[in-house]
């Protein structure tokens, strides 16, 4: 089966500029990676906040 050329042409192209595509896509999942670390470090300290927070309010509720 033969190929049409305008496709012929667009899969060359497309097949000698994989390691670029393959490369945008690592970076792209390394910055997810990267920002779901750091959301996820910050929740937990957001939470340790919330924690002394309370702590605070218990013992000022406690001595009125």
């Amino acid at each position: 089966m033969e190929l049409n050329p305008t496709l012929e042409e667009v899969y060359s192209l497309v097949l000698t500029q994989w390691p670029l595509v393959a490369g945008a896509y690592a970076l792209l999942w390394a910055g997810m990676v990267v920002y779901v670390g750091m959301a996820v470090n910050r929740l937990k300290g957001l939470s340790k906040q919330i924690e002394v927070l309370e702590a605070a309010v218990a013992r000022r509720q406690a001595a009125e």
